[in-house]
């Protein structure tokens, strides 16, 4: 009954700022769109459990531009997991500010992270798109043509009596020198006690970091894209007033090849254990090499396809999952003053 009536309200409020919009000197901006997965993964060992992940996200967003470089807009993110009956945590609201002017865009709500900032599986796991697409905090990022860096808060959970406080930390940053590239990716999380504190509550600090070289050969002929990294990867974890910190390091090298449709994305993990709380589990291996082989069957301006076939070789077992993901995005724009020529997006 809540989330029938927290839709019923999100809906009155589009209709609201839509018509609204239309009324004044401004751009009304929208988005919708779907994202499907069936992710099924043949894990023997022990860092991950065996598991189906079967359904389709949907979202729709509508908005407008106050000035060329400002914009608001607010709508629904829902998951359909099949088999499982919605829960209220499977409906996200999106309700955000965006601020955006060369080289800087700053974000304030809630809004998808994806286009934003997609941390490597070391430090956080694929699954983020399929059940927490959206950073509920701000996002702070500068983008110049020799490189990029961001930063960004995501507030999980708010301390009650019952739930902790949780929040996670990251961000991405690169320079790019002809073929060559140096980049870096971070998250910490936070997890505070509950409101009513019991003795055996401890508050967990955890995070990591990954830095590598490499060069990237993209579009200038054969291959379409080539890209070819290596580099350090460390975490850390301490539960205050139980243990000190405790720290995994570790090397990973990353291959991407990918010609017309078909591709192949290879990586070699070496070295201790990791223990990052929202990591790829397989990575709390010593040794784990993952090969990725998929065809991206549809591949549109609004519509793509991807097959994907995953070898995980973890320590002296072998490992399958099969995924396929289907994407629908639309969107566009409607001027609903000609004064505005440069809608931000």
């Amino acid at each position: 009954m809540k989330v029938k009536k927290a839709c019923v309200r999100i809906i009155i409020l589009l209709a609201i700022f839509c018509s609204d919009s239309q009324s004044k000197a401004q751009t009304f901006i929208w988005d919708a769109g779907f994202n499907g997965f069936f992710d099924n993964r043949e894990y023997y060992h022990e860092f991950a459990k065996p598991q189906t992940l079967f359904g389709v996200r949907t979202y729709a967003l509508a908005g407008a531009t106050l000035h060329e470089n400002y914009s608001i807009g607010i709508g629904l993110d829902a998951l359909d997991e099949f088999g499982s009956k919605i829960r209220g945590e499977d409906i996200c609201p999106i309700i955000f500010f965006r601020y955006q002017k060369d080289p800087l865009k700053f974000l304030f709500g809630s809004f998808h992270r994806k286009g934003l900032s997609i941390l490597p599986y070391v430090l956080q796991a694929d699954t983020i798109q399929y059940y927490k697409p959206t950073i509920e905090g701000m996002f702070l990022g500068f983008r110049k043509s020799c490189g990029f860096q961001n930063i960004w808060i995501d507030w999980i959970s708010r301390q009650t009596d019952t739930d902790n406080e949780i929040f996670t930390i990251g961000g991405s940053g690169a320079y790019n020198h002809s073929i060559f590239f140096y980049k870096h990716d971070f998250i910490m999380t936070h997890v505070a006690s509950t409101a009513k504190s019991e003795s055996d509550e401890h508050i967990r600090d955890n995070g990591g970091f990954y830095a590598r070289i490499g060069f990237c050969n993209l579009n200038k002929g054969f291959p379409d894209s080539l890209s070819l990294s290596t580099g350090y990867t460390m975490s850390y974890n301490r539960i205050r007033n139980v243990t000190g910190f405790l720290y995994r390091n570790g090397s990973l090298t990353e291959i991407y090849f990918e010609y017309q449709d078909i591709g192949l994305k290879s990586s070699l993990y070496f070295g201790d254990g990791q223990l990052l709380i929202g990591g790829d589990d397989l990575y709390s291996s010593p040794y784990y090499i993952r090969n990725d082989l998929f065809w991206m069957f549809f591949r549109r301006s609004n519509i793509t396809g991807k097959l994907e076939i995953s070898l995980h070789i973890v320590e002296h077992l072998i490992n399958f999952s099969q995924s396929f993901q289907l994407s629908v995005n639309l969107g566009g724009t409607h001027k609903a003053n000609s004064e505005i020529k440069n809608p931000t997006r």
